[in-house]
Formats: C-alpha cells, sequence, structure tokens
C-alpha cells in the first residue's frame, strides 16, 4: 500500500516537472519573440549599419587597390631599376596590410553595434583572445608577420627580383605580411610563408658570373686550342658588350676527364644574363672549332660482326661421340662405325 503511493507521488512529480519545463520554455520564448518585436527598429538598424560597415571595407579596399595599381603601372616604375622594384614590394605590402587593418576594425566596430562593448574593450578582449591563442598555436603566424616585417624594411628582395628560397625559384610577385608568391620559370605560383625563408640567393643583387667547361680531345694541340677559345671569346665579348661586365677570361685545364681534356671559362656579366651569356658562347666555340677543323670528343660506338658458335670454337670442343662419354678418345671400347655426333647434355651424364 505504502509502495503504490510513492510510486503514484513519483509519477505525479515527474508530470509537474515536465509541465513547468514546458511552461518555462513557451513563456520565454514567447518573451523572445516580444521582445524581438518592440525592438524591431533598432534590430533593422542594426542591421543597415552592419552593411554599410561591410560596404564600407570593400570600397576602402577598392580604393586602395586602385591607387596601387595605379603607382604600379606608371612608367616611372615599370623599369627594371632597384628603386623601381623597390617601390612594386611596398604597394604589394601595403595592399596586405590595409586588408588585415580594415577587416580587424570592422569587426570590432560590428562587434560594437551588437552591444558587446565599446571598441576599446573589444580591441582588449581581442588582445586576451589573441595571447590565448598564441599560447595554443599561434606562434607560427606571428613568426611569418614577423619575420616579413623585417624582410620588407631589410630590403632582402623586391618585386621582379628573381630570387633562390630554399629549394624553389622564381620571379617574385608580390610581398604580403604573412606569404610571399613566387613564380616558377614554367609558370608555376609558389607561396612560401615568410617564416620558412631563412635563406634567400637574389640573383638580382650585383653582377653575375657565366661559367663554362668545355671538353678536347686529347689528340688536339691543347696550346692552340685555349689560343683559339681566348680569341673566340674576346670577338664574342665585342659583340655583345651591353651583356658582358668584363671581358671572359680562359682559365686552362680544369680538368682531366675519361675521355677529354677539361678547359674552363668564366665571365662576370650583367645580373640575369648568365644563361644567355652561355649559350651565346657555347655557339661562338661550337662555330670557331668547325671553322678549324676541331671535333669535341664524343662516345663511339663499334661494332662486331656476328659469327656462328661453330667458326669461334671448334666442333670437338663442344661436342662429343656417342658411346661411352668418359671414355678416352682412342679407348678399344669405342665403336669406330659410331661417327655420329651429339650435343652433350648434363642430363645424360651418369654419376
Amino acid at each position: 500500500m505504502i509502495k503504490g503511493q510513492l510510486l503514484q507521488a513519483v509519477q505525479t512529480n515527474l508530470v509537474e516537472n515536465v509541465a513547468t519545463v514546458s511552461e518555462q520554455f513557451r513563456k520565454n520564448w514567447q518573451q523572445a519573440i516580444d521582445k524581438l518585436w518592440q525592438n524591431r527598429g533598432n534590430i533593422l538598424w542594426n542591421l543597415v549599419l552592419i552593411a554599410a560597415v561591410f560596404l564600407l571595407s570593400k570600397l576602402v579596399l577598392k580604393l586602395v587597390s586602385s591607387a596601387t595599381s595605379r603607382v604600379m603601372k606608371n612608367p616611372k616604375y615599370q623599369g627594371n631599376t632597384p628603386a623601381s622594384r623597390r617601390t612594386r614590394t611596398l604597394m604589394t605590402l601595403l595592399r596586405s596590410v590595409t586588408r588585415y587593418l580594415v577587416y580587424f576594425v570592422a569587426i570590432l566596430i560590428i562587434l560594437s553595434i551588437l552591444g558587446m562593448g565599446k571598441p576599446l574593450n573589444n580591441l582588449l578582449v581581442t588582445a586576451g583572445i589573441g595571447s590565448l591563442a598564441i599560447g595554443f598555436g599561434a606562434q607560427n603566424l606571428v613568426r611569418d608577420v614577423v619575420s616579413g616585417i623585417f624582410m620588407i624594411f631589410e630590403n632582402q628582395f623586391s618585386v621582379g627580383d628573381y630570387v633562390k628560397i630554399g629549394d624553389v625559384e622564381g620571379t617574385v610577385e608580390a610581398t604580403a605580411m604573412r606569404v610571399t608568391y613566387l613564380r616558377s620559370f614554367k609558370g608555376n605560383q609558389i607561396i612560401i610563408p615568410n617564416g620558412n625563408i631563412t635563406q634567400v640567393i637574389n640573383y638580382n643583387k650585383g653582377a653575375s658570373v657565366a661559367v663554362l667547361t668545355i671538353p678536347t680531345a686529347y689528340e688536339a694541340d691543347t696550346r692552340k686550342v685555349i689560343e683559339l677559345i681566348d680569341r673566340t671569346m674576346r670577338q664574342y665579348a665585342k659583340e655583345h658588350a651591353d651583356l658582358i661586365e668584363e671581358t671572359p677570361f680562359v682559365q686552362g685545364i680544369t680538368n682531366f676527364n675519361t675521355s677529354s681534356v677539361d678547359i674552363g671559362v668564366i665571365c662576370k656579366v650583367k645580373p640575369l644574363k648568365q644563361w644567355e651569356v652561355e649559350r651565346g658562347m657555347r655557339l661562338a666555340i661550337k662555330e670557331a672549332f668547325d671553322e678549324n677543323g676541331l671535333q669535341f670528343p664524343f662516345q663511339h660506338v663499334v661494332t662486331v660482326p656476328y659469327q656462328k658458335p661453330e667458326e669461334i670454337v671448334s666442333k670437338e670442343d663442344i661436342f662429343a661421340p656417342k658411346g661411352d662419354l668418359f671414355a678416352p678418345k682412342e679407348s678399344p671400347s669405342m665403336e669406330p662405325e659410331l661417327e655420329d655426333w651429339q650435343m652433350v647434355d648434363a642430363d645424360d651424364i651418369e654419376e
């Protein structure tokens, strides 16, 4: 009897709790709808303000992009001078900084419109959240930004420079606060985080050097060959004075290879002109060798006519008579009438 009363009381409490929760939820929902309806004008105004912030941000970014594009397209900065490359680099960096700054300010204003505090308070909250983010794994982001800032101010490279960063090389297309954009020789775009840039080879800084290794035959007169190469290089330098800084220098014999005597040539050229000069010097040397009857050493292929095995090895060496295979040639056990021959097969030999 008592147990039934307790069970009935528990069921009654459960029903009352469910009814209370449902009533509370319905009440809160109705209050929220009423509040939204009463403040519909303010909410609509806030949405208009947020849209205006987005549009204003887009307008500012478009104006900055248009201004920097005009500067970069100005014929004054289209050359390959250090000042031109430096200006183009600063313009791309200005775009990146402006984009980060505009988005950051826009987010703070939107938070303020939504009633989440004043911009200064939002800035402090954002700084606190940023500190936590740095502690939980944003070190790479901070490292990329700091490295990019120092890289730009140190003028390690500029837009338009041909550089090698790590294992990749290409022309610098743009530099941002966090990443650097390269365009490879094959046209591929390479994006490198600034924090990963530890070593840079800038081919636009200072003069370049063209290096040639010319193989010559052992049978040739090496002194005369060196004199011919020297005359050819001097003539090439006169014809291409706009590419060459100094007269090419013939080093002499640099190595004894298996089938050639290597002669080295070096030449100081304009920046990024080493590949063009090397191709031109190779062509000039090839033409000079052809005119003087000299040949470059190359691999020769010798063919030997095919011969049948019996023409190389005697028949007695590869064949044995029928009968006792291990009997001596002049053994009486060999029957003279058996003159047929057969190839010795390892399966026919009995141990």
